[in-house]
C-alpha cells in the first residue's frame, strides 16, 4: 500500500512536470485557431521592497511564482488513473465478501476497538488491505480535483464532475462504516455496490468530457436511437439493483452470521436474467439501426464493444449459476458488471457531440462546429 501510494504521488508530480513538454490537444489547437489567448499560469507580477520599508515598492516588477499548469492531455491521464482505481476497488471489495472477510474488522473506522490497523488473522488482513486501498483511491480522486483546478484552459464543468467524485468517495467511506456496523446487512452491501457504480459513471463522464470541447452538446443520432439509448440506461440501472438482490440472497454474505434477503434464489436470479436479456435486446436493436443508417462510426464501435462484454457477462452469469456459484466466477461477474456500466455510459456519451468550442477567455459569440472525438478511453 505504501509503495502504491508513493507510485501515485510520483505519477502526479510527473504529470505536472510533463506539462512543460506536452503538446497541445485538439481543444488547445481550436482555441489557438480562433485567436484565444494562451493560458499562462502566472498569477501576476510582483514588485520588490526594501526589508522593513513601508513606502511604495521600488525597482522593476518581477514575475510572481507561477502555478503549475496541467495540459488537457495530461489531465485526461490523471482521470484515467482515478477511474482505474475506482474500478479496482469494486473488485477488491467483492473479494472481501467472497473470502468471508467482511467482518474481519468488527469496528469502524478502527479495525478493532483498540487498534486502527490489525492483521492478526487472514480475514483481518484482507479487510484491512481493502480499507487501506480506499486511501489510494482517495489520492486518485484528489489528484483529479487538483488537476481540474490547475488545468489550462480552466473548465468549470470538469471541476464540478471532479468534485462529484469527492462526494461519492466520502459517501462510500460512510456507507462502508454503516455496512460493518449493521453486520453486513444485504441492503447496506447492495447500496455500497450501487454507489460504486455511480462513482464509475461519474468518472467515465469526467474522462469523456476531458477529451471533448466544453459547451452544449447535440445528438448525432436520430430521436428513435436516443430513445433506445435511454431505455438501455434505464435497464442497466435496474440491473444494478436486481444483481445485488441476487447477491444478497445467495451464499456469499461476507460472514457466516450475516443476514440474507428472505427470497428464493431461483426467483431473484430469473428476474435479473430477464432484466439483462431485455437490455441485450435493446442494444442489438439500436446497433442494427446505427449500422443501417450509415451514421457516425463512434457510437457503432462503442456499442459493439459493449455488446461483446454484455454477452460475455451473461455467459459468466449462467455458468456460475450452473456450477453452484463458485467465488472465483462471482468475482469475474462483479468485474464484468463494472465494465458493462463503464462501457454503457461511454457509449451513451458517443451519441452526442459538442455543439461548438468556446474556450475560456475567447469571444463567447464566436463558435466553431466540432466533430465527434475518439470513441475509446485512453489505455
Amino acid at each position: 500500500s505504501r509503495g502504491s501510494t508513493k507510485t501515485l504521488g510520483n505519477f502526479v508530480k510527473a504529470t505536472y512536470a510533463a506539462t512543460l513538454a506536452d503538446g497541445e490537444s485538439g481543444e488547445d489547437s481550436a482555441g489557438a485557431a480562433m485567436g484565444a489567448p494562451r493560458y499562462a499560469p502566472s498569477i501576476g507580477t510582483c514588485q520588490s521592497t526594501r526589508p522593513g520599508a513601508t513606502g511604495p515598492p521600488v525597482g522593476p516588477p518581477t514575475p510572481c511564482p507561477s502555478l503549475p499548469g496541467v495540459t488537457p492531455r495530461t489531465y485526461r491521464r490523471v482521470v484515467a488513473v482515478a477511474l482505474a482505481l475506482l474500478c479496482t476497488i469494486v473488485v477488491t471489495g467483492a473479494a472481501v465478501r467472497l473470502t468471508g472477510s467482511g467482518l474481519g474488522c468488527e469496528d469502524w473506522p478502527n479495525c478493532t476497538e483498540g487498534d486502527f490497523i490489525k492483521v492478526a488473522n487472514p480475514n483481518q488482513a484482507i479487510e484491512q488491505v481493502n480499507r487501506l486501498f480506499t486511501g489510494l483511491v482517495s489520492l486518485g480522486v484528489i489528484a483529479a480535483v487538483l488537476g481540474a483546478l490547475l488545468r489550462r484552459p480552466y473548465r468549470r464543468d470538469l471541476v464540478r464532475w471532479a468534485l462529484g467524485l469527492v462526494a461519492g468517495v466520502v459517501g462510500q467511506i460512510v456507507l462502508g462504516g454503516i455496512t460493518v456496523l449493521v453486520d453486513l446487512h444485504p441492503a447496506a452491501v447492495a447500496g455500497h455496490f450501487v454507489l460504486s457504480m455511480v462513482l464509475v459513471t461519474n468518472a467515465v463522464v469526467l474522462l469523456h468530457r476531458a477529451g471533448t470541447a466544453p459547451g452544449p452538446r447535440r445528438p448525432v443520432v436520430d430521436p428513435t436511437d436516443l430513445l433506445l439509448g435511454r431505455a438501455l440506461l434505464g435497464l442497466l440501472a435496474l440491473g444494478m439493483v436486481t444483481g445485488p438482490v441476487v447477491t444478497g440472497t445467495g451464499p456469499h454474505a461476507g460472514d457466516a452470521a450475516a443476514p440474507r434477503f428472505d427470497a428464493a434464489i431461483t426467483t431473484v436470479t430469473r428476474v435479473h436474467s430477464i432484466n439483462m436479456w431485455c437490455l441485450l435486446a435493446v442494444l442489438l436493436a439500436v446497433l442494427v439501426r446505427l449500422a443501417r443508417s450509415g451514421g457516425p462510426a463512434a457510437p457503432l464501435r462503442a456499442g459493439q464493444r459493449l455488446l461483446a462484454v454484455v454477452v460475455a457477462q451473461g455467459a459468466v452469469g449462467y455458468l456460475q449459476y450452473e456450477l453452484g456459484i463458485p467465488a472465483g466466477l462471482v468475482l469475474v461477474h462483479v468485474a464484468g458488471a463494472t465494465a458493462v456500466v463503464g462501457l454503457a455510459v461511454w457509449w451513451w456519451l458517443t451519441l452526442h457531440e459538442p455543439l461548438a468550442t468556446v474556450p475560456d477567455g475567447a469571444d463567447p459569440h464566436r463558435t466553431v462546429p466540432v466533430g465527434a472525438t475518439d470513441d475509446a478511453p485512453p489505455t
